[in-house]
Parts: structure tokens; C-alpha cells; sequence
């Protein structure tokens, strides 16, 4: 299993509702990296809301990080492994959901695959959420796109 390839589908369900629901109204980008000797990688989605942009708050981010070295301190420091995290927060980094940093070993499929599941868990209710939050954070109207 690739699990950076399975968290971008993850994370394009949620752009491609975003653009769907607001069009031209935010901008989505990624940003990306992979570092395939060890599995370890960082992806990015960054929701930007176009109208009544601040310096502060810009709008969504979604961001997945793991490394070969624990993103908290003193986090299972003596485990071998890929730590990963994840969280969700307004471009001004309030923080709306986070998941609890895991550790696991890039080398065995059954512990990606329990670290997908996981990370799944936590993203996918944001496929439905992502505009409601637009919406209620964000003074950001729907875009009819029913056929009259």
C-alpha cells in the first residue's frame, strides 16, 4: 500500500467538494513532499478563501507530516519507525481537529495499513464538513449548481 498516494485521494475528495461548492470563490493548492527511501512524507491542503482574506486567517489548511523522528518531544523517542500526525486548522493555525501522532513501520503492510485506517477515520468526515465549515467560519455562500 502507498500511503502517500491513499492520503492525496483522501485529500482530493475534500478539494474537489470545496471547488464544486465555492468555485471561484477559493483557491486550492498542495504542497508536497515525498521522501521514498523511507516512506516518510508531508502533504498539504491548503483551502484558501478569496473574499475577505486577512494576513491572519486565510482559511483551511489539512496537513499530514511523518518523518523518521517524533514530531512531539519525548514522543516513543527509542521507536524505530515512521511517526506520523495529522490535523486540520484555519490558515491563522487555530486548530480544529487533530489526530494523535502514530508511529509505525513503513516496511509492514499491516501497520500502514492500521495507520491508513486511522488516518481515514480522521479525514474522511471532512469530505461532508469542509463546507459548512467554509460556510459558518467564512461568510462563503454555496454556488447553485443544480441545472434549471
Amino acid at each position: 500500500m502507498d500511503l502517500f498516494e491513499a492520503v492525496f485521494d483522501l485529500y482530493e475528495q475534500i478539494r474537489l467538494k470545496a471547488e464544486n461548492d465555492f468555485q471561484d470563490l477559493i483557491k486550492c493548492q498542495y504542497t508536497q513532499q515525498c521522501y521514498s527511501d523511507n516512506g516518510a512524507f508531508c502533504l498539504v491542503l491548503e483551502v484558501t478563501v478569496l473574499k475577505n482574506i486577512s494576513d491572519d486567517d486565510y482559511g483551511l489548511v489539512f496537513a499530514i507530516n511523518a518523518q523518521t523522528e517524533p514530531n512531539h518531544a519525548n514522543y516513543k523517542s527509542d521507536a524505530n519507525g515512521i511517526f506520523l500526525i495529522a490535523d486540520v486548522h484555519h490558515g491563522d493555525n487555530k486548530v480544529i481537529s487533530s489526530l494523535d501522532e502514530l508511529v509505525f513501520n513503513p516496511q509492514n503492510d499491516a501497520e500502514v495499513k492500521e495507520a491508513y485506517g486511522k488516518i481515514e477515520y480522521f479525514i474522511k468526515p471532512f469530505t461532508g464538513s469542509v463546507s459548512d465549515l467554509l460556510v459558518n467560519d467564512y461568510d462563503l455562500k454555496l454556488v447553485d449548481n443544480s441545472i434549471n
